[in-house]
């Protein structure tokens, strides 16, 4: 269960998707500091806790949804965020993905990401998510493809890091992109257990947490 005062989003079979809030700053500079995330991100810097704490308040005040992925057992596996809204606020980038290195939750990212779309789909009636993604980042890559995203575009030498310049592609999702890849995403991550619904009081929760 979320730690008490946490505000839950959605519930899947494997994690849940909440806000990320400031006690999360230690965790989740971990695994941005980690080796496999600073590699594929644009500021390879090391990140501090006063740095991120700072960054965290103004992505708030600017609007972005903060969310980390906990496992049904409390055990938080991942965080993401989606921002850079359209004024409408039904396009987004989605992006800042970053992973625990634990082994007990095999679908936790991939239930996180699954439910993102969801939650900004369907709960938030969004039209379009879109997103980057370093060209030798194959393993990142496949999952945006399993999930439906398509190849929007290629900028050459277009992130720079201590071991030169990667190649960028551009990514994006309609709605009827995600819905055309759902089945098998779910006969993945549901093969024995229902698929989890978003009822009407669920998009009126969302909502209102997030202020929509």
């Amino acid at each position: 269960m979320a730690r008490k005062g946490r505000v839950e989003l959605l519930r899947g079979a494997h994690v849940l998707l909440r806000e990320m809030d400031e006690d999360d700053a230690q965790l989740v500079v971990a695994w941005r500091n980690g080796p496999e995330s600073r590699k594929w991100l644009i500021q390879w810097d090391l990140l501090t806790v006063d740095v991120h704490l700072e960054w965290f308040r103004k992505a708030k005040r600017r609007g972005e949804l903060l969310i980390m992925f906990d496992a049904l057992d409390g055990e938080p596996v991942g965080a993401t965020s989606i921002y850079d809204f359209d004024r409408p606020k039904t396009s987004a980038q989605w992006g800042r993905l970053c992973a625990a290195q634990v082994g007990r939750h095999p679908h936790g990212i991939l239930e996180g990401c699954y439910l993102v779309q969801r939650l900004c789909f369907e709960a938030l009636g969004m039209f379009r998510l879109h997103g980057e993604v370093a060209s030798e980042n194959q393993r990142a890559y496949r999952l945006y493809e399993f999930l439906g995203y398509v190849k929007e575009g290629l900028r050459r030498k277009h992130w720079v890091h201590p071991g030169g310049y990667y190649d960028v592609l551009q990514i994006g999702i309609f709605p009827e992109e995600f819905e055309a890849h759902r089945e098998k995403v779910e006969a993945k991550l549901y093969p024995d257990t229902a698929v989890p619904e978003i009822t009407v009081v669920d998009v009126e929760r969302i909502k209102a947490v997030l202020g929509r």
